[in-house]
């Protein structure tokens, strides 16, 4: 993904208070309740849109943006680094997807850490949700982007995976 310029070191982030955390994390639950997108999720998963709130979510020290442990949503402090963490909410789309995923179902879903990371449909659902959102908040040029790092991050570099990959993950786009 783009290289994030650190305004805020992140030794300072990881001293924030845990009430400052808790806000930035609430103040996304807030505006994601309201966004299409994450409505459509929670509605073709059957779970009503106020069981938001009820996500435990929570940042930590992660190698990746965010990750959804056994139904908890952890988010990266590196992402509070560049001070913005309104254009990071994609993450929450995507993480909620597999929070969905993990609480609906009636198996385990299966490891992004399993095989080929973008040909698990469980990771590619959550993509698609989160490049739909990216999308409808910043334009398909900005989602676009976002595949295209994301594609290059995965070192996806064989021509036809590529657009077949590309394809798979802006479908809703």
């Amino acid at each position: 993904m783009p290289v994030k310029t650190e305004k805020i070191p992140l030794s300072a982030v990881k001293k924030m208070p845990y009430k400052t955390l808790n806000r930035m994390i609430k103040k996304m639950r807030e505006y994601l309740k309201h966004d299409g997108v994450v409505q459509e999720m929670f509605k073709e998963y059957d779970v009503d849109i106020s069981e938001i709130d009820l996500i435990p979510m929570k940042f930590g020290t992660l190698d990746v943006s965010a990750k959804t442990d056994h139904g908890v949503i952890i988010f990266s402090y590196k992402l509070l680094t560049d001070g913005d963490f309104f254009k990071d909410f994609s993450y929450g789309v995507h993480e909620m997807t597999h929070w969905l995923q993990q609480t609906t179902g009636t198996k385990p879903t299966k490891s992004s850490d399993d095989d080929n990371y973008l040909d698990n449909p469980f990771e590619q659902e959550g993509f698609q949700n989160q490049v739909e959102y990216i999308a409808n908040q910043f334009g398909e040029g900005e989602a676009e982007n976002y595949v295209d790092d994301l594609l290059e991050h995965h070192e996806i570099d064989e021509e036809k995976e590529r657009e077949d990959k590309k394809e798979t993950l802006m479908s809703k786009v």
